[in-house]
C-alpha cells in the first residue's frame, strides 16, 4: 500500500488526511510540525484519497504526500457526509495500511496549527490497555461529567466523549483487537450519528480508549483565549465554522499574529488563494475584547481545574 518511492525514515508518524479544499490549511499545520521538530522521530504525511502535489519547499522540510487508493473499498460502507468528505473518513484504514512500517501515528485534523517543539513525545506516551487515545471534547472542558447527545439519545448515560481530532493510535494493537471492523458493524448497525468518524469511534470505543492532557487537542483558542494564552498547548485545533486561515479583517476571534502568519504562508506557498487578513480593528475595539476574554477567564478557570487537575503533566494518559 506504501508508494515504493517512499522511504519511512522513522518507525512512527504524523498523518493528516486531506483533499484539495484542505490542503492549504494542513500543509500550514504541518510546516509548523517540521519547523519546530527539526530532530523529530516521526515521519510526516498527507494522506489523500487522489493524487495531490505540494509545493517543493515544503517537500524539502520532509513532508510527504501519499496517495491512498481506498475510494472503491471505502464507499460501499455508506458513511455520512456532508459538510465533511469521505477523505474525513479514511483516518479509520491508518492503522491497517501502516500497520507494518509505523509503530505509532498520531493523527491530526487540517484546521490545526502545531506549537510544540517536543512532539516526539507522542511516541512515549502510556497507552495503558488501549490502542487509541485523544482528548475530551471542548463540550466537557467546564463539565467532565456531562453526557453528550451521542450517548444520551441512545440511554447509556454519561462517560468521556473524545473529540476525533487528534488521535494517537497504537497501530499493532488496533489491528490486533480488530477495531476498524468493530467501528465499521457501528456504522452499520447503529446510525444515525450526530458526527462523524467521531461518533463511529466513540460509540464502538466507549471506555476503551486513553485520555490525553487538553494540551495535545486544544479546542479552547476560540472560547478560552486568555486560557489559551497563559497554557502551553502543542497542538491548537480551530473548532467550529470560524478559521484563522478564514479572516477578512473585520474579525476580533484571533490574534493578530496567528492570522498574519497563515496571510503569510498563503502568499508564499499559494498565491493564487485569497488570503486571509489580520484583525485592523481600532484599539478601543481591541482593548474591549482582551477585557472580555479576561472575564471570561476569570470565570471559567474554577470549571476547568477538575479536567486539568488529574493530570500530573502533558505526558500523561488517563486510562482504567
Amino acid at each position: 500500500m506504501f508508494p515504493e518511492n517512499v522511504k519511512p525514515e522513522h518507525k512512527n508518524a504524523l498523518i493528516y488526511n486531506v483533499d484539495e479544499n484542505v490542503l492549504p490549511s494542513a500543509l500550514y499545520s504541518a510546516s509548523k510540525a517540521a519547523s519546530l521538530n527539526p530532530d523529530r522521530d516521526f515521519d510526516i504525511l498527507l494522506c489523500s484519497l487522489s493524487a495531490l502535489d505540494i509545493p517543493k519547499p515544503l517537500r524539502d522540510q520532509g513532508i510527504t504526500p501519499v496517495h491512498l487508493d481506498l475510494s472503491d473499498e471505502m464507499a460501499p460502507h455508506g458513511f455520512k457526509v456532508g459538510y465533511l468528505p469521505l477523505t474525513t473518513y479514511l483516518r479509520l484504514w491508518l492503522p491497517k495500511t501502516f500497520g507494518d512500517i509505523y509503530e505509532r501515528i498520531l493523527y491530526i485534523d487540517t484546521d490545526t496549527a502545531v506549537t510544540d517543539t517536543s512532539l516526539s513525545d507522542f511516541t512515549k506516551i502510556d497507552l495503558g490497555p488501549h490502542a487509541i487515545a485523544g482528548v475530551r471534547d471542548l463540550q466537557q472542558w467546564m463539565n467532565i461529567d456531562k453526557p453528550l447527545f451521542e450517548f444520551k439519545n441512545r440511554n447509556m448515560g454519561g462517560g468521556a466523549y473524545l473529540n476525533g481530532g487528534v488521535l494517537l493510535m497504537d497501530t499493532d494493537a488496533f489491528n490486533r483487537r480488530g477495531l476498524l471492523d468493530r467501528i465499521l458493524e457501528t456504522n452499520r448497525t447503529m446510525g444515525p450519528f450526530h458526527h462523524h468518524d467521531q461518533s463511529l469511534i466513540n460509540l464502538t470505543l466507549r471506555h476503551e480508549w486513553a485520555e490525553l492532557h487538553p494540551h495535545w487537542n486544544w479546542q479552547g483558542a476560540r472560547p478560552y483565549q486568555r486560557l489559551t494564552q497563559t497554557s502551553k498547548p502543542r497542538v491548537l485545533h480551530f473548532v467550529g465554522t470560524a478559521k484563522p486561515y478564514r479572516t477578512d479583517g473585520r474579525q476580533l476571534v484571533f490574534p493578530h499574529d496567528l492570522v498574519a502568519d497563515y496571510a503569510r504562508f498563503y502568499a508564499e506557498h499559494f498565491p493564487e488563494l485569497e488570503r486571509p487578513e489580520p484583525p485592523r480593528n481600532h484599539l478601543s475595539d481591541r482593548l474591549r475584547q482582551t477585557f472580555k476574554h479576561r472575564a471570561i477567564g476569570a470565570a471559567t478557570r474554577p470549571f476547568m481545574r477538575p479536567l486539568f487537575r488529574r493530570f500530573t503533566s502533558d505526558t500523561q494518559a488517563l486510562f482504567d
